[in-house]
């Protein structure tokens, strides 16, 4: 047997520090203290001891599940791998769990859904990132298929159509040709598919400008045609910029 010769409260409020027979023995929130009815004389059995600190380490496991969600929304594989990292037992852990689901703090199906919301708002990412994205943060694939087919197609248009415009702005010294190569590869790397990526450049309604593309032909020719010691590399090299063999041959013959 034990006896409780001390109880100390922390600076932290609502927390305690129990001496058993004149010694440290473990710290204990104020609803531990009142569960197990502890003041000071009161003799405890190891066993007793031991219920006490493992309801102590639950009820803090909970407290700190509780802390890290009032920040922002977690996924259940979130609050379990903080949990775990702070060296959390598996029972408090899993009581931890089956706690914040009967609150409804831990909903992993309204998650993804504001989650999704989010980053449609805040951000240019397609379906296929935000799904990446619910998969790493551990969202059941059943619940992220369900929530990305309720995405709003003229939301996820919109969005498409204004990034589509930012990258255009991006190409103005490209060719044509390789602005558009450029939007596209751009769209599907934030994850829309075909049928948004082809939409959303149909929306721009990009025009190329014949003169203009001439002009950046011709500047381009200027700037990399030493680097080339026939005329058959540079002609292949300006195809990959996106220009046409004609024009090119054409350009190159009048500058001869």
């Amino acid at each position: 047997m034990a006896k409780v010769t001390k109880i100390q409260a922390q600076k932290r409020k609502g927390r305690y520090n129990i001496y058993l027979d004149g010694k440290y023995a473990f710290p204990v929130a104020e609803a531990t203290l009142i569960e197990f009815r502890l003041m000071k004389d009161v003799e405890l059995t190891d066993q007793e001891v031991a219920k006490i600190q493992h309801s102590e380490n639950v009820n803090k496991a909970y407290g700190d599940a509780v802390n890290y969600l009032s920040y922002q929304l977690r996924t259940e594989k979130e609050i379990k791998e903080y949990l775990y990292k702070k060296e959390y037992h598996k029972d408090a852990v899993e009581f931890s769990l089956k706690k914040l689901r009967e609150l409804h703090y831990l909903d992993d199906d309204n998650y993804a859904k504001s989650f999704i919301n989010t980053q449609l708002r805040t951000t240019a990412n397609g379906p296929k990132i935000i799904e990446q994205k619910l998969v790493q943060k551990g969202v059941p694939n059943n619940i992220i298929q369900d929530k990305i087919a309720e995405i709003d197609q003229d939301i996820l248009l919109e969005n498409a159509v204004e990034f589509a415009g930012k990258q255009a702005r991006k190409q103005k010294r490209a060719s044509f040709q390789q602005m558009l190569t450029k939007i596209r590869q751009s769209l599907y790397q934030k994850g829309f598919n075909g049928e948004i990526t082809n939409e959303a450049i149909k929306k721009l309604d990009l025009e190329v400008d014949e003169d203009e593309e001439l002009t950046k032909l011709k500047k381009m020719i200027d700037k990399v045609q030493h680097r080339y010691d026939t005329q058959a590399k540079l002609i292949n090299y300006l195809m990959t910029k996106g220009y046409h063999y004609d024009e090119i041959k054409r350009v190159l013959d009048t500058n001869n």
